[in-house]
This record gives C-alpha cells, structure tokens and sequence, in this order.
C-alpha cells in the first residue's frame, strides 16, 4: 500500500484476557535461582528423617510439575531429563524406577518458584475496535477515525518463562461507519445522483487480521489488516476505498503505580 510506510501511531483496543497458570495439581514451574545442597536439603525434606539423593540441589531453570497440594506442601516431580543421564537418577527416578516426587512448603514454593507457562495459552473471544484506520488507492491515501462494534477471536503465543511477553494472533469481523466525501467519492459531481450531497457515513461490513504484540506489563504494540466493503446501493458513489485493504499500528504505553516513596540517603 503506497505512502503506508509513513510512520504514524493508531490506536487499537482489544478486549479479551487470558489468564496465567495458577499454582494447581499439573501446572508447570521452574526454579528462579540456585540454591546450593545444603540449602536444598533443609527445604526439601518432608521431615527430619527424610533423606534426599546424593547431588540433589534446588537449580535455576530446572523445570517440575505439580502433581499434589496437601496442607501447606506443594508436591512436585521434575519434567524428565534425558534417558541414562546422571540427572535423571537423581531427580526423575527412585532405585525401584518409580517416580521421585519432592516437596516444598507453600511459602518457599512461591518464593523459588515461576511459571513455567504454555508456548500456546488458549483461544479467546472478545468486542474490538481499531478506531484509526490508515487508507491508500491511487493517489487519495487519508487516515480516519470510525465508530466500529465487532468480534474477534484470538490465539495466544508466549514466552515460557514470561507472563508479559507474548504476541495475539487475531482474526474479526464487525460493523463500521465510514466517512464518504467529494475527495474520495464522486459526491458533489455535477450530473449525477449525489451533486447536491456533500457527506455520506454508510454501514460497512468489515473484515481484519492482526497481531497485538505484548512487550511488558503495560506496553504493547499492534498491526491490523483489513477491508471494509460497503453495500452495492451506497457504493454507487463510487467509495475508492471500498474492498481496499487498510492498516491500523496501535502502539499502549501504560504508566502506573506509586513512586518511589523511600527515604533520601544520609
């Protein structure tokens, strides 16, 4: 689309969520740093008596599932290691092969623990709207705000180890007003149905595809696709952009929370 390489900011609003992976029976996890065998040790062990395998440590990124949650312990396994390796004898498997599990208590769970999330974390539905839209055909190209109401569906791809960094694949469809006047319309042509008419806002029918990239917390960034087709009877003022493709780029920064409240230095 000639002239769309200009770079201008559009806004695009999603309203849909996707929830993070809560501390339940089969969720995945992975430890935030290392702790050492000592430490390890004393935080392991479902008692006193309890004795943990030569080696065994609490290691960064090393990745476990939840298999129980009783009392105030989260029992857990460790994701498999691979076959014959030194780390699945001491993590993965008991001398009898069967599956070592590992406790934590709920307190140091949370504290040395993230999650491990999906690659894929679900489909939603929602309202959307991509209220400025960038337009081209030939030598008419203008940028224009509408009043748009549809649904989208959305598929979610992220990082494992990052809530906030994941992207939106969207697909919707929707109801907008669009904005017909005598520079992209023959309204106002002498000798013609629409001479005296200077302004026209039909309904089109619209079609979009998109991404929302989700940088941090609060800050995303997005680039829609779509095409809005208005009906045989109001585009006999001959609409340029009718069926022709727009972009939305929508770029949220979002500045929340307190300062920093701390006392000066002395």
């Amino acid at each position: 689309m000639k002239n769309l390489t200009t770079l201008l900011i559009a806004s695009i609003f999603i309203l849909s969520s996707i929830n993070a992976q809560e501390v339940e029976i089969g969720n995945n996890f992975y430890f935030k740093s290392l702790l050492g065998a000592e430490t390890s040790d004393e935080k392991l062990k479902l008692n006193k008596t309890d004795d943990l395998p030569d080696g065994a440590e609490i290691k960064s990124k090393a990745l476990i599932k939840v298999v129980n949650i009783e009392n105030d312990r989260i029992f857990f396994k460790y994701l498999a290691y691979d076959e014959g390796s030194t780390e699945e004898g001491i993590y993965n498997l008991n001398s009898n092969n069967s599956t070592r599990i590992f406790s934590l208590s709920k307190t140091d769970f949370e504290n040395l623990t993230n999650t491990y999330y999906n690659y894929f974390r679900g489909f939603k539905y929602g309202a959307y709207t991509v209220p400025i839209r960038l337009r081209s055909s030939g030598d008419n190209f203008e940028f224009d705000a509408n009043l748009s109401l549809g649904a989208n569906i959305l598929g979610r791809i992220g990082s494992r180890f990052n809530e906030n960094l994941f992207v939106d694949l969207s697909f919707g469809v929707g109801l907008t007003k669009v904005n017909l006047n005598k520079e992209n319309s023959i309204l106002g042509t002498a000798d013609t149905d629409f001479s005296e008419i200077d302004v026209l806002s039909p309904t089109a029918f619209t079609v979009s595809f998109g991404a929302l990239f989700n940088l941090a917390k609060n800050v995303n960034i997005g680039a829609y696709w779509g095409w809005d087709t208005i009906s045989s009877a109001d585009n006999k003022a001959k609409w340029v952009f009718n069926k022709k493709p727009w972009l939305g780029i929508g770029l949220n920064v979002a500045f929340t929370g307190d300062a920093d409240k701390s006392g000066a230095d002395k």
